[in-house]
């Protein structure tokens, strides 16, 4: 078949088509051009929507003012928060609007199903909303957890910066076992990592080949490496 007529079937064959026919094919029909974009992402939410975009940074400012995220990853978990949220509280007023086209017509079965699809799309970005909430407060529990850990590090050892990964579960480790996972033990296990106290331990093993030296002894005193566990609760 050649291109024209190929184009001449196509145009014949579009003639035929009404659309859909039964009440729940035109509703979901007529959700395809609803713009209520609670499945959107917020390029297409706020991009070119003033008054989206003057409401969406107003909530955004007054959460962060509250949450307080520090770090990249806080901050990227906050971002996903603050659009879940926002998008939650959008469905709440679309459901509002839908509800009230439904009251007016009882019985035109397009105005329930849109009802009922926004109050599936709201209850999704509230399950968003809910998740990234939960994620920023373990997130921000692991920081403050770290945050005494490393201040033991600190007086352990100044010249020694040991970074501790935004994502190791501190505080978890820290209700695991309180007296083996206490800021002064964890301290003391990361500090155990370094170069400096690998060598100390590395001579030690080695008696003959161990050379006294009054700033190494010092820093295994300061390591309490001998002290009772039980002194570390």
């Amino acid at each position: 078949m050649s291109n024209q007529a190929r184009l001449r079937a196509n145009r014949a064959n579009a003639q035929k088509s009404t659309g859909p026919k039964s009440a729940a094919g035109k509703a979901k029909s007529a959700l395809n051009s609803a713009k209520h974009g609670l499945q959107s992402n917020p390029t297409t939410i706020l991009e070119n929507n003033p008054f989206e975009r003057t409401q969406y940074d107003a909530l955004k400012a007054k959460l962060f003012e509250q949450i307080l995220p520090d770090g990249e990853l806080e901050l990227q978990t906050f971002e996903r928060y603050v659009f879940a949220l926002y998008q939650s509280n959008r469905s709440r007023q679309l459901e509002l609007d839908a509800l009230d086209r439904f009251t007016n017509e009882p019985n035109n079965e397009l105005w329930f199903h849109q009802m009922e699809r926004i109050q599936k799309l709201g209850a999704m970005q509230d399950r968003r909303a809910d998740r990234a909430l939960n994620e920023i407060r373990k997130l921000q529990r692991d920081r403050i957890a770290a945050q005494e850990v490393a201040n033991e590090l600190y007086v352990m050892d100044e010249e020694t910066i040991i970074p501790i990964p935004a994502t190791l579960p501190t505080a978890e480790m820290r209700k695991s076992n309180y007296n083996q996972t206490n800021p002064f033990s964890m301290a003391t296990m990361l500090l155990s990592t370094t170069p400096k106290v690998k060598a100390i331990l590395a001579r030690e093993t080695k008696p003959d080949s161990f050379q006294p030296d009054p700033e190494l002894i010092q820093a295994l005193l300061n390591l309490n490496l001998t002290s009772d566990p039980g002194q570390l609760s």
